[in-house]
This record gives structure tokens, C-alpha cells and sequence, in this order.
């Protein structure tokens, strides 16, 4: 028997064991039994384990799979979408569970949190009856270090109605500059057919970008035309995007990424002309308002998530003193509004505030100082540019916390991705980095806060 079999083997024995010891557990010294409701699902090539995860399912259980032979299945009532409840175990990626229903697929979703049972909704809605549901693990890996398994702790239908679901997501792109060097490099558009793929089970509604869209432009725009090409499939979905105006995206950067002109790069920084050529206000879904007209580099997007009112304010790199004044006018007129800013240098590697304005006109400490701290609706702040990854929490003049973000990272591997997981009924964020072209995760980058204070 070879060695991972025998490991199988003897984990299936454990989980048995472990299964026997959880009913024993219920079971009173009268005989009476204490038990929980009876698992839901039926497994092959896996068990049923007490469960880890949070809520604690009501059978008090868990659906594990653990090789790509592994499914379990279960009947569900009603209408709607499936939802599946589930937490994985990360070996050097998260686990994608595949979902039938009625013998027909329904989607593909990547479980990515080892305590917390989902939720994660699958396919479209089906009508009112009885389903049968499948769901098999896809993507198996096992290391001497490491594990890749799911759990699953239900399976339910998402009936439509008039409550509004308090959790929802958005996702935020780092610098892709080191994707569009070749058009054989596929990793801009694998990014983003994975998150329209994945956009019921993450619930994502909008899109941004910190800015480096591209390195540097040439006369054929080829790096233009790799970036266009990978932004379609948000279009082509409905879902909204923007995208910070990075060095590298305006006419200072030229080839090989030094200076185009040294002697004129503060004016070539302001330089944006191919950008808007390529990149539009139309393209993106859901601007409201610009700072010039014709031109993305400092404009606004608005939606509707999680019961609450959100815009995204994009803004030049290092800003000119009337584009930060336009953008408080902005803010000021939608107090009801949940701000989140994005533009491309604002805080370092450490977390810490940039104080040098590079060859713009002024610094992020002066983009803080001037109008992240002095609005209570300005509740985030996403930017590249520096680093690999980091954050902070200010607190703003009227009380209200500030969560600032930075997602580099300029990988020459994968294609990195921020979500952003918004709890409004909980009032609480949750934010991990997740890269779809090699099923990466980046755990020492995951945060979780609670009390974010939400405007409503």
C-alpha cells in the first residue's frame, strides 16, 4: 500500500473512531440519549466528523473529503440557490468543491476559511421542490507538510426574498504591471474570469484596481491591449470596476520602466492620455462624476451592498491640491455614502503613512490630512505602489476608523487578488488575498475586524 493511501486509510479510521466517540459523547449515564440532529449527508470515500467550524451546524457535523474521489451528497427542500456551508484545509492553495444539482452542474466554488462554515451559494435559482445535491472535492493535494481537504456542514436553498443579504464582497487587484509584459502571460485574464466564475459564491459587487495597470506604454500599446483584453469579462458580467492611475501608467515611465524624459517626468506623470484611450467611465459600469471630463484618473463610482450605500473614489497618484479638493466636495455631498479611496502610493511595506509626494504635487500624508481623516464616512483606504502587502487602522477626526490597505506584490508567478468580505449586519470586514492562477493563499496577509462602523 502506498504511503498516502495507508494515510487515507488510517485517517478514515480516526474520523470513524472519532465519529463513535462523538455519539458515545451523547449518550447520559441513564441511557438516554443526547443527541444532535442526524447528519444531512451521505459520503463516499470520506466520513462524517464532529464539526470544527463556526456555526456549529445543528448536526453537530461535518461532511469531510479528502481526495478528489470524495463527495458527499443530500436531499434539500425549497427554492432558490444552493448554499453550501463549508471550511477547507489550505495546503499551498484552498479546496474547490464542485456542486450537482438534479444531476446537472451547478458551479465550481474555492472554499477559503478553515473556521468558518461559508456561506457559499452555487449556480442559479431553482424552482420550488425537492433537489438532489452532489458536492465533490476537485482539486486534491497532499504534501509531507500539508493537507488539502473540505468540510462540509450544510447544504441549503437560498430562498429569494424581501431581506436584504447583509454580506457581500469586493475585490481589489494590485499592481498587475508584471502580467502584460507578454501576451502569452494569461494571469490578468485568468484573474478575472475566476472572480466573474466565483461571483455568487463570493457575493462580489464591485471591482478596483491600486494602479500599475500596465509597465510602460509602447507604440503599438501591446501592454494596453493585454489589460483591456483581461478587464472584459467584469463588463461582459455587469460588475463594476475602476482603476487607479499608477506611475507606470502614465507617459513619465518609459521602456523598461526608467524615466521617458527625466527632465519633464513631473509633467509626463499627469500624462494620461493612452490610459483613458483604452479605459473608460463607460467601461467601468458606475461612475457618477469626474474631476476632468474625459478623464478617469480622479472620478467616482457608486452602489448598493449589504443594505448600505458605498462609493469608490479613485484619485490621481500623489494628487494636485484641486483634485483632493474636488474629491471633499465628493465625499461631503454623499454623507450617507460608505467611502472607500483608492489611489496608488498611500501607506509603505510597515504600514506607515508616505510622506514624500515622489514627482506628483502632494504627499499621502497630505491626502490624510486633507481628506481621509476629515470625513466620518470615509471608511477605507486601498493602494500598491511599494511593499508587498500591509495595513493600518487610523481613527479620523469625528472618531470613525479608518482601514487602510496595500496589495502589491508585483508577482512574476501568480496573480494575487484582495477580497473583501463585508458583514453589515455584524458591522465587520474580512479580508484575505487569494491567487486563482495557482490556487495560492497568503494567510499572514488575512485580517478581521468587527465594529467598522458602517454608515447606514
Amino acid at each position: 500500500m502506498g504511503i498516502r493511501t495507508g494515510i487515507r486509510r488510517t485517517r478514515a479510521a480516526l474520523a470513524v473512531l472519532a465519529g463513535t466517540a462523538a455519539v458515545l459523547s451523547g449518550v447520559s449515564l441513564g441511557g438516554v440519549a443526547a443527541a444532535a440532529e442526524p447528519s444531512q449527508f451521505s459520503v463516499v470515500d470520506g466520513a462524517i466528523r464532529p464539526a470544527t467550524g463556526t456555526p456549529v451546524p445543528a448536526s453537530g457535523s461535518h461532511a469531510s473529503l479528502w481526495s478528489n474521489s470524495s463527495y458527499a451528497t443530500t436531499t434539500i427542500s425549497g427554492s432558490g440557490r444552493v448554499v453550501v456551508g463549508a471550511i477547507g484545509d489550505n495546503c499551498e492553495g484552498w479546496p474547490t468543491i464542485r456542486v450537482t444539482v438534479d444531476g446537472v452542474m451547478a458551479g465550481e466554488t474555492t472554499i477559503v476559511s478553515a473556521s468558518q462554515y461559508g456561506s457559499y451559494p452555487v449556480g442559479v435559482a431553482r424552482g420550488a421542490g425537492q433537489h438532489s445535491v452532489r458536492i465533490q472535492l476537485v482539486n486534491d493535494r497532499s504534501t509531507a507538510a500539508c493537507d488539502r481537504n473540505v468540510h462540509i456542514g450544510y447544504a441549503r436553498m437560498e430562498t429569494p426574498g424581501t431581506t436584504t443579504d447583509p454580506k457581500f464582497s469586493f475585490a481589489v487587484l494590485p499592481d498587475t504591471q508584471q502580467e502584460v509584459l507578454n501576451a502569452s502571460d494569461t494571469r490578468f485574464r485568468q484573474r478575472t474570469d475566476w472572480l466573474v466564475g466565483n461571483r455568487s459564491a463570493l457575493d462580489l459587487r464591485f471591482v478596483t484596481h491600486s494602479g500599475d495597470v500596465v509597465n510602460w506604454d509602447t507604440p503599438d500599446h501591446a501592454q494596453y491591449e493585454i489589460a483591456r483584453n483581461a478587464m472584459r469579462p467584469l463588463e461582459t458580467a455587469g460588475i463594476p470596476y475602476s482603476l487607479a492611475i499608477g506611475n507606470h501608467d502614465t507617459q513619465a515611465t518609459g521602456p523598461g520602466g526608467s524615466a521617458r524624459d527625466p527632465a519633464r517626468t513631473r509633467e509626463l506623470v499627469r500624462d494620461t492620455t493612452v490610459f483613458n484611450r483604452y479605459f473608460t467611465a463607460g467601461q467601468y459600469g458606475a461612475v457618477r462624476g469626474q474631476f476632468e471630463a474625459g478623464k478617469v484618473d480622479n472620478s467616482y463610482s457608486t452602489y448598493s451592498a449589504g443594505g448600505v450605500q458605498w462609493l469608490v473614489l479613485v484619485l490621481e497618484l500623489w494628487p494636485r491640491a484641486e483634485a483632493v479638493n474636488w474629491a471633499r466636495g465628493v465625499v461631503a455631498a454623499n454623507p450617507r455614502h460608505n467611502v472607500v479611496v483608492v489611489t496608488h502610493d498611500y501607506i509603505d511595506g510597515n504600514g506607515n503613512i508616505e510622506q514624500s509626494a515622489g514627482y506628483g504635487a502632494t504627499s499621502p500624508q497630505y491626502l490624510y490630512d486633507n481628506l481621509v481623516k476629515q470625513y466620518a464616512n470615509v471608511k477605507f483606504v486601498f493602494s500598491g505602489h511599494t511593499g508587498v502587502a500591509g495595513n493600518r487602522v487610523d481613527t479620523g477626526v469625528h472618531g470613525n476608523r479608518i482601514y487602510s490597505f496595500l496589495q502589491t506584490f508585483h508577482s512574476n508567478t501568480t496573480n494575487p487578488v484582495r477580497l473583501v468580505e463585508i458583514d453589515a449586519a455584524a458591522d465587520s470586514l474580512r479580508t484575505w488575498i487569494h491567487a486563482p492562477y495557482t490556487n495560492q493563499a497568503f494567510p499572514e496577509y488575512d485580517r478581521t475586524f468587527t465594529g467598522i462602523g458602517l454608515v447606514r
